[in-house]
């Protein structure tokens, strides 16, 4: 129910109880209103009032009036309008473009009405396919129908010297799609740019699709471009708000390219100590007590002048590092476990944005190939005692937990080792940099964390 600081008009009350009867689902679709003087009796008011508040609800594409049969609530069956479709794979030989093909499949009756122009272009299509003045476009126009009725609008923008006298300009349905088409003549997309914008329809989009007062439409705009980033089409679909579900579907993009890992090197410094400390912001939020302190710049600068810290890189971008040394925490490993062979490592930190592919599992590989490399028994690790969930972490990636120390002034102490060559294989395989370009001025933007030496 509607709320504010002053008391609503009561035209606007009538409205507001069919209104939230309608969202709640008492009043369906097709459901018949009752009569004005019905309403006027119920609200002790006039008729007219009654009549006011009906409006309301007309303006706001709820209901629809058929004289002299009542009001009745707007039925609603909406198409479901996904943009990254057109991308999509479709059979070698469709019957029917996309959009026939789609609401065939729902059992739904669809067609569609083409026409096609050779015309000078408005400044948002010559700007998003960056043409010249004196360019022109070929425009085929679309309006689709669905059960009978415009359920949207589809222009698409063409340069004219890309696909004059093919079969672009010619108002019929192309099965495969105009994208095939272009790819066909040397312009095949990989890339598209989607813009949405939600506003009230033109007169002429209103027309068009035969819009009823207050109902809104969604524009997309799409431009495709190939490989060499050339804008070859731009579209404009006209969705009508109460005629379409516009459904995206994500997922989370892999790395980019390969992951490289190359030896951190004085200039690293800074790169270092922000992964550091993002890895800190991240834990704090969590409440583990992890790291709540500056970062030892002086153990790092001395890490970096022995070749201990390394750093991974996707894309050029650092986006975890770690600290690798053959040295034993006296305060944790004895004398006997010291005298063994082993590389111990420290301040592994992974940003939280490619936390789900693993890289700390690809780091301990790479860490325990090194250290078999060298002729080491064991890769080892201290990490923090009160961070559960980082223990488990380890144990889940073969480390056995030797024990727990407890030393004063520490909050590191849980021993783990594993032995040197051990390899799980999970996450991606870490390549050397080689002669790659870095990028010293990358940052990174939230991290998981390792304990530090």
């Amino acid at each position: 129910m509607a709320v504010s600081g002053r008391a609503r008009a009561l035209y606007q009350r009538i409205a507001d109880e069919i209104r939230d009867q309608i969202m709640d689902g008492t009043l369906g679709a097709g459901a018949r209103l009752p009569t004005e003087a019905e309403l006027a009796s119920k609200w002790s008011t006039t008729r007219t009032t009654a009549v006011q508040g009906l409006k309301v609800l007309v303006n706001e594409g709820l209901i629809v009036s058929d004289r002299p049969r009542g009001y009745f609530v707007r039925s609603r069956r909406p198409m479901v309008y996904r943009p990254q479709a057109e991308f999509w794979k479709r059979p070698l030989s469709p019957e029917m473009d996309a959009f026939l093909t789609q609401m065939s499949e729902e059992g739904r009756e669809a067609s569609q009405h083409i026409e096609v122009a050779v015309e000078t272009p408005g400044k948002h299509v010559r700007e998003r396919l960056q043409l010249g003045e004196d360019e022109l476009v070929v425009v085929r126009r679309r309006v689709r129908f669905v059960d009978g009725v415009p359920y949207n609008t589809n222009d698409s923008h063409f340069p004219l010297a890309l696909v004059q006298n093919g079969e672009i300009m010619r108002p019929e349905d192309i099965a495969r799609g105009a994208n095939a088409v272009l790819a066909e003549l040397g312009y095949e997309q990989v890339r598209a740019l989607d813009e949405i914008h939600v506003r009230m329809p033109t007169p002429a989009e209103a027309d068009r699709l035969q819009l009823g007062p207050g109902t809104p439409v969604a524009v997309h705009l799409c431009t495709g471009y190939t490989e060499d980033g050339k804008p070859v089409r731009t579209v404009m679909n006209v969705l009508p708000g109460d005629r379409h579900v516009i459904t995206y579907e994500r997922s989370r993009q892999r790395l980019g390219s390969e992951p490289t890992i190359r030896q951190a090197e004085e200039q690293d410094l800074p790169i270092i100590v922000e992964l550091w400390e993002h890895a800190a912001s991240w834990l704090r939020e969590r409440g583990i007590d992890q790291w709540q302190y500056a970062p030892r710049e002086d153990r790092i600068r001395a890490n970096l002048a022995a070749g201990e810290c390394w750093i991974v890189e996707v894309d050029r971008t650092p986006v975890a590092t770690i600290t690798v040394d053959g040295h034993a925490d006296g305060d944790f490993w004895g004398p006997d476990e010291a005298a063994e062979a082993a590389l111990y490592v420290h301040r592994m930190v992974v940003r939280r944005d490619v936390a789900g592919l693993d890289l700390g599992s690809a780091m301990l590989d790479w860490a325990s190939k090194r250290a078999a490399d060298q002729g080491k028994t064991w890769l080892r690790l201290d990490a923090w005692r009160s961070n559960d969930g980082l223990r488990t972490y380890y144990s889940n990636r073969g480390f056995t937990h030797v024990r727990t120390v407890e030393t004063e002034g520490r909050s590191s102490g849980a021993l783990f080792q594993r032995p040197a060559g051990h390899v799980r294989g999970v996450g991606p395989e870490l390549r050397g940099a080689g002669d790659q370009t870095r990028d010293q001025d990358s940052r990174a933007s939230g991290i998981w964390a390792h304990t530090p030496r």
